[in-house]
């Protein structure tokens, strides 16, 4: 069985999948926090349904609100509800699925899962299944057989999404098709539509400096600050990794830090820094408070607590605010410092397989980010465009008035 540090990180994905408040999320956290510490104190390794009863016990006598306790009932039926793959992805009355569609569309969402797509990618699919299922039933279409490419069409340039819906519906008609339900895969006739990605926020070397020259380590919590910001600007961490490091993961001895990442899965292991080897001892033996927690940031004050992504996102973005770097019309946060350090590598001529490799990415399309570094590098240098000659020339000039300007 999966340890509960997996099964925590599967499920507060499958949370922040269905747009809940920071003070949902957090509230969730929190309690987490305290299964996983009891879980410890037990030496349970493994959720089960049962260790959420004996938890609920537990609390019921150490938790004098009965606010607290019905929060932790409620959390406790989420998380086995969504270990029994019962999806509660958003209220019925913000979204639902027309009744004659619902068997088809949980027979859909069933086949995702067991293609290995993660919760959260499922989640996107209920939401935009969810709306496109709702079209199709407004516009009279109460049999999936009766579709026709008409209907298709109508509901498709209704769409205010139509990247993500027309993603869906490729996928839908697509498995409609195979399970005999269409005489033909539609799918084919969905337009795909990609959306514009700017090219990424990165900062100089010299900003980089400013920002950790301006963290006051003297003063609580700069220490543990300061080793977040090396961690997501050294070794490009996702702000998700951060907050999931466990005390083990630092290997002093062997001068590298491994872990599983939160997002693919996959094992990292890197390095241990001269500078980041420096910075997280000095938090760990001058700042962290002596507590039973394994994770390596926690929170500040009592209870202490693994600090949550949310948490990070907001410090690094205050810090670099502070720190008098002008970040106008750039992105802050943990994955500016990732593409910051993805444009150092790339500067430095590191081959783009390595530079994904580094930043965790599984996906080979995932260097097309990579590519736009080098465009903009390239930019300077560009060479300016030849005059127009022959015939091509006469036309502009006849359109124009002789003018290149003017087209």
């Amino acid at each position: 069985m999966e340890s509960f540090k997996v099964t925590r990180t599967r499920f507060e994905e499958f949370m922040q999948s269905q747009g809940h408040s920071k003070k949902t999320l957090e509230h969730y956290q929190w309690i987490l926090s305290c299964l996983e510490g009891f879980m410890q104190e037990k030496r349970i390794h493994s959720y089960s349904f049962e260790t959420g009863i004996i938890f609920e016990k537990e609390r019921l006598t150490s938790v004098g609100s009965a606010r607290q306790l019905q929060q932790t009932r409620l959390v406790i039926r989420r998380l086995n509800d969504f270990l029994k793959g019962e999806f509660h992805i958003l209220p019925p009355s913000r979204i639902s699925v027309p009744d004659c569609h619902a068997p088809l569309f949980r027979a859909f969402l069933d086949n995702l899962k067991l293609q290995g797509l993660r919760s959260s990618s499922i989640q996107g699919y209920y939401y935009s299944g969810a709306k496109t299922l709702r079209s199709f039933y407004q516009n009279g279409i109460v049999d999936l057989s009766e579709l026709t490419p008409a209907h298709i069409y109508t509901v498709f340039a209704a769409s205010n999404d139509k990247m993500n819906e027309g993603s869906f519906l490729r996928k839908f008609l697509r498995f409609l098709f195979k399970g005999n339900i269409l005489p033909f895969d539609y799918s084919i006739i969905v337009p795909t539509v990609r959306s514009h990605k700017p090219v990424p926020s990165v900062y100089t070397k010299a900003e980089t400096v400013q920002l950790l020259d301006s963290i006051d380590t003297n003063r609580v919590p700069g220490k543990r600050n300061h080793a977040i910001i090396l961690l997501a600007l050294r070794l490009g961490i996702r702000c998700g990794d951060i907050v999931n490091l466990e005390l083990s993961d630092i290997h002093f001895d062997s001068n590298t830090i491994e872990f599983v990442q939160r997002k693919t899965n996959v094992p990292q292991r890197f390095e241990l820094l001269p500078e980041l080897k420096s910075s997280i001892t000095e938090y760990v033996s001058c700042e962290r408070p002596a507590t039973s927690c394994t994770k390596l940031f926690i929170s500040t004050r009592p209870p202490f607590r693994p600090i949550t992504v949310m948490a990070v996102t907001s410090l690094i973005t205050r810090h670099m605010s502070q720190s008098g770097i002008t970040t106008k019309g750039r992105k802050k946060g943990g994955h500016a410092l990732r593409m910051t350090l993805a444009s150092e590598l790339i500067s430095e001529k590191v081959p783009y397989g390595v530079v994904r490799k580094i930043l965790g990415h599984e996906d080979t399309k995932s260097m097309k980010h990579y590519v736009k570094f080098d465009v903009e590098m390239l930019r300077p240098y560009a060479l300016e465009s030849l005059p127009f000659t022959g015939l091509y020339a006469r036309y502009i000039n006849e359109n124009t008035g002789g003018s290149e300007d003017g087209i």
